[in-house]
């Protein structure tokens, strides 16, 4: 199985995102406050002030800030993934290397499930 990830795509596209969450947040945070106003501006009138702050708090509130969670959640879990994939690239090329180095002084290395292991010079 093949994967090729456009690592500097994927992390421009997070970079967006991460900007896009953030303004997300400050309109959460207006939306909320518009609900208060609202609310000051109803207070008395036979339970609409109180309609209008039971619907942001159980309704609004909890719902923007599970999507914000979730946003926030897979960005995160996407750019540690990326991270993951880097290392991966890093830590074969760094086999190969090995391998080459030790092909070249004469030793050889056995595969193991994991990795290269060091075997003996050959004589």
């Amino acid at each position: 199985m093949a994967i090729d990830i456009h690592v500097a795509e994927v992390q421009s596209l997070l970079g967006d995102t991460g900007a896009e969450l953030e303004n997300l947040e400050t309109e959460r945070t207006r939306l909320s406050e518009a609900a208060s106003r609202l609310q000051e501006a109803l207070t008395g009138c036979a339970g609409l002030d109180t309609g209008i702050a039971r619907v942001h708090e159980d309704i609004f509130r909890p719902d923007l800030t599970d999507i914000m969670i979730r946003c926030n959640n897979a960005v995160q879990g996407t750019g540690q993934a990326v991270s993951a994939y880097l290392a991966g690239d890093d830590e074969m090329v760094q086999n190969i290397q090995n391998a080459q180095a030790a092909a070249a002084s004469g030793e050889y290395h056995t595969q193991t499930q994991y990795g290269l292991r060091h075997s003996q010079a050959v004589a």
